[in-house]
């Protein structure tokens, strides 16, 4: 099911700062060409941690030139005042290391390793804070709608001196479960895999189909209508052993050749969900979107995908081919509902 840019999605960072509004991102539709150096997205590996852990970071810098462009990593650290209707202390948004009361310099480079601070579920995840002199004291954060919380991270692109924001969903304890909601709860949660393509093509009129790679390229006519399928992996409802994903009940003793090392799915994963208020245990499924961009050419729509109640795991889009002759840059962000995400870039040439 395709979807305007302008829809909301929870969990979907990656925005730069003059697009932040409410409590999630929302993209505006002219976004999908890209006229200059941008920040496109930024991914965790892995897409969830605990806090003190370490983490990648990368992120997808389009420019259309093709030049090498330079980031500064922040960490951000500030708390979200109560009275902030944004997702983040604006303060967050500042370059990194301009404030340190907002929040540290990590580095520079398209990626980098970096730890997550200790006291990350009590900044920004379901402990109470501790209290600070002079000011009153503060609240556990809100969990998204998928019961997430999220370590904000920032980088700036000194091309354009633009902070674009980025986070690391958390794993947090549950708060208000008891023990036996908790038992149940661990055997079912699996921290987030951050999703990817399994395939992508690129498909004519006349029915000729080219498999894209990520760094690869394929040729069009001017003004050609083509259009773009992306797949992504089937993911198990129903965990079962030897299967290569470890899943809800299965643990290393009970399952090594899936827990050995943890593997999730990097499709639409199923996870369960705390209702706090119901006390009861919920499944859901995560929703998918594919951001589309290139530096020419027209998309049919900026931003395509499935909602958490569709199986299917593909998703479609058209895109006209510049008149002109030349090359075409494209970038593909697919992200899931809890955070994750993975992106790929490659190019078009437009051939008379």
């Amino acid at each position: 099911m395709s979807r305007k840019e302008s829809l909301a999605f929870a969990g979907c960072f990656a925005v730069s700062s003059g697009l932040l509004i409410g409590c999630v991102p929302t993209f505006a539709d002219d976004l999908s060409t890209v006229t200059a150096p941008r920040v496109l997205a930024i991914q965790s590996s892995p897409a969830e941690a605990a806090p003190g852990a370490s983490v990648t970071l990368n992120a997808l810098v389009a420019a259309p030139d093709g030049a090498m462009a330079t980031l500064d990593w922040g960490l951000c650290t500030a708390r979200k005042p109560l009275t902030e209707l944004g997702p983040v202390n604006p303060d967050c948004l500042l370059p990194p290391g301009s404030d340190p009361d907002a929040g540290t310099l990590l580095g520079a480079g398209a990626s980098l390793n970096a730890t997550l601070p200790a006291d990350g579920c009590q900044i920004f995840g379901p402990i109470r804070p501790p209290a600070v002199a002079g000011q009153a004291q503060g609240r556990p954060v809100d969990p998204d709608v998928t019961g997430g919380y999220y370590q904000p991270i920032t980088a700036n692109l000194r091309a354009t001196n633009q902070v674009t924001l980025g986070a690391v969903r958390l794993t947090c304890p549950l708060t208000d479960a008891t023990p036996a909601q908790l038992e149940a709860f661990d055997a079912l949660y699996r921290p987030n895999q951050n999703p990817d393509f399994s395939a992508l093509n690129l498909e004519q009129a006349g029915g000729a189909v080219t498999a894209i790679v990520d760094g690869g390229s394929a040729s069009v006519r001017p003004g050609e209508a083509v259009q773009f399928q992306a797949n992504w992996a089937e993911c198990p409802t129903v965990s079962v052993c030897g299967d290569g994903i470890c899943g809800e009940n299965e643990d290393k003793s009970s399952c090594p050749a899936d827990c050995a090392t943890a593997t999730g799915c990097t499709g639409a994963e199923t996870y369960p969900v705390f209702d706090a208020t119901a006390q009861q245990i919920t499944t859901q499924r995560e929703s998918i979107r594919i951001s589309w961009y290139a530096s020419g050419g027209t998309f049919q729509n900026a931003v395509t995908g499935r909602e958490e109640t569709e199986t299917a795991s593909d998703s479609e889009n058209g895109w006209t081919a510049p008149s002109a002759p030349g090359t075409v840059q494209l970038w593909l962000v697919i992200r899931d509902a809890r955070g994750g995400q993975s992106f790929r870039s490659f190019s078009v040439s437009v051939q008379p």
